[in-house]
C-alpha cells in the first residue's frame, strides 16, 4: 500500500476533501505524503540508515522502489533479508506516525530501529541459515 499510495496519509484524505493537519508527523517540517513520509523525511531516513548502514553513499534520499532495486543488485544473496527489513521499517514508521497522530506517543528514531531489528531478528531465527545473517543486523 506504501507503493501504490494507498495510505491515508494527509495528501490523500485531503484529495478526498477530508480536512486534516498535512503537516508530517514524525519531522513537523513538511506536507505529508507516502514518499515523504517513508523516504524523504529525516526521521524515517534516519531509521533506514540505521537499518541499512550502506545507504550513506547515496547522494539523494531513495524512494521505495529505488532501494528494492538497490537491494536486488547488490545484494543478491541475501535480498529476502533486506526486503522483508525494509518492509518491516515501513510498517513500524506507519504504526509511529499514527501513535503520534493519535495517541499522543512517540519515540526516537534509534529506538524505533532497534523495535524494527528486534521484530526482524525475531522472525529470521526461524530461516534456515540464519548465522549469515546476524551479522547485518
Amino acid at each position: 500500500m506504501a507503493i501504490k499510495g494507498g495510505l491515508k496519509t494527509a495528501d490523500s484524505l485531503f484529495a478526498r476533501g477530508i480536512e486534516v493537519n498535512k503537516n508530517c508527523a514524525l519531522c513537523h517540517c513538511y506536507d505529508e505524503t507516502s514518499s515523504h513520509l517513508f523516504f524523504e523525511c529525516d526521521y524515517s531516513f534516519a531509521i533506514l540508515s540505521i537499518l541499512m548502514r550502506n545507504l550513506g553513499f547515496l547522494l539523494l534520499r531513495p524512494n521505495i522502489l529505488q532501494i528494492f532495486e538497490y537491494i536486488e543488485d547488490t545484494h543478491h544473496k541475501d535480498k529476502d533479508f533486506f526486503f522483508l527489513l525494509i518492509c518491516c521499517a515501513v510498517y513500524y514508521i506507519w504504526r509511529e506516525r499514527n501513535d503520534r497522530k493519535f495517541g499522543g506517543k512517540s519515540v526516537s528514531s534509534t529506538t524505533l530501529a532497534h523495535k524494527i531489528k528486534t521484530a526482524v531478528l525475531s522472525k529470521i531465527l526461524k530461516w534456515k541459515k540464519v548465522e549469515n545473517l546476524l551479522h547485518l543486523l
